[in-house]
C-alpha cells in the first residue's frame, strides 16, 4: 500500500534495515517495517505527523498488519519445529 509524500505527492515507502532483517530473519524485518519511519526518495524520511489523520489511520492497521503476520509466522514455524521432532 503506497502512501503520497505530504510535501511532494510522490509515492512513500516504509524504510527498512537490513541488519534487522540479518538479525531477525523474516520477523525481525517485518517488525522493523511495522515500526520503522517512512521515507520519499525525493524529501527523504518522513515523520508520521506529517500525513493527515485519514492516512495516520491507515498506517496505524498496516503496522498492526505486520506485527499479526510476523506473530503467526513465529507460532507457524515453531508448530513445524515442534511437529518434526
Amino acid at each position: 500500500m503506497a502512501y503520497q509524500c505530504p510535501r511532494c505527492g510522490d509515492p512513500v515507502s516504509r524504510n527498512y534495515s537490513r541488519t534487522a532483517q540479518m538479525a531477525g530473519g523474516l520477523v525481525g524485518a517485518l517488525f522493523m517495517a511495522a515500526f520503522g519511519s517512512f521515507g520519499c526518495k525525493k524529501c527523504g524520511k518522513i515523520s508520521r505527523g506529517e500525513f493527515p489523520a485519514e492516512v495516520r489511520n491507515r498506517m496505524l492497521l498496516g503496522s498492526v498488519g505486520l506485527v499479526v503476520g510476523a506473530v503467526v509466522l513465529f507460532v507457524v514455524v515453531i508448530g513445524v519445529i515442534a511437529a518434526l521432532r
